[in-house]
């Protein structure tokens, strides 16, 4: 018999991340309500069993690749990061766990599913359905991508969205598993990146995204 967990309320922490220049606001990819831990397993259910196409289908679809890099982060804290070449078997091993999870809990949050998927380590996949790898994607070709179109555009933006994602999964090891970073804070992630990349385009997004990741401390409300 599973274990059911009790329902778990996240915390929401405003952050600094050390050496980043204050500028303008971020514009990228964003829900909200997946980012800010307000996005409810049994939503996310629903969503998964909508047709494709559907307002709840693709919301479900972003959330797995909001799972996807917050477990990218969280696994990489932990030094457990592995990557498999088979995206499909891949991702449906994770989803699998994180829908076990919601079956049991469901008025929990995705971010509570991913915390609980933390403690179980499986590869990753290499790349993300909307076809980014994160240990190839270059830093030029993210700050390329911001002022271009199509889809060097919108993988810019979904790199943005990533590595936010995975910052959140950084912080749920390294401080605590509740700890949600606002997506009210997005913008100084985003802003590191922009910053780091422009300075050293030959890094990869993964490699990038770590490093700035060690560097943000939550601070106290």
């Amino acid at each position: 018999m599973k274990q059911k967990h009790r329902k778990l309320a996240p915390f929401l922490a405003t952050l600094l991340v050390m050496g980043v220049v204050t500028a303008g606001p971020a514009k990228a990819i964003s829900d909200r309500r997946i980012e800010d831990a307000r996005y409810a397993c049994i939503t996310f259910m629903n969503g998964e069993n909508e047709e494709n196409g559907n307002k709840g289908s693709d919301r479900a679809e972003l959330a797995r690749f909001w799972l996807i890099g917050f477990l990218t982060g969280a696994y990489d804290a932990d030094s457990v990061l592995e990557f498999s070449d088979d995206k499909s078997v891949a991702e449906h091993a994770i989803i699998a766990r994180v829908k076990d999870y919601c079956e049991e809990n469901i008025d929990n949050s995705i971010h509570a599913a991913a915390v609980g998927s933390v403690s179980q380590p499986e590869p990753l996949p290499a790349t993300t359905a909307i076809g980014l790898d994160p240990r190839a994607y270059s830093c030029a070709s993210y700050s390329d991508g911001l002022n271009s179109r199509g889809n060097a555009k919108s993988l810019s933006e979904a790199a943005e969205f990533w590595a936010f994602a995975f910052v959140q999964g950084t912080v749920s090891v390294r401080h605590h598993p509740r700890l949600v970073i606002s997506v009210a804070n997005k913008r100084k992630i985003v802003r590191a990146l922009k910053q780091s990349c422009a300075r050293n385009p030959t890094r990869t997004l993964l490699d990038q995204t770590s490093e700035i990741a060690m560097r943000v401390r939550p601070l106290p409300e």
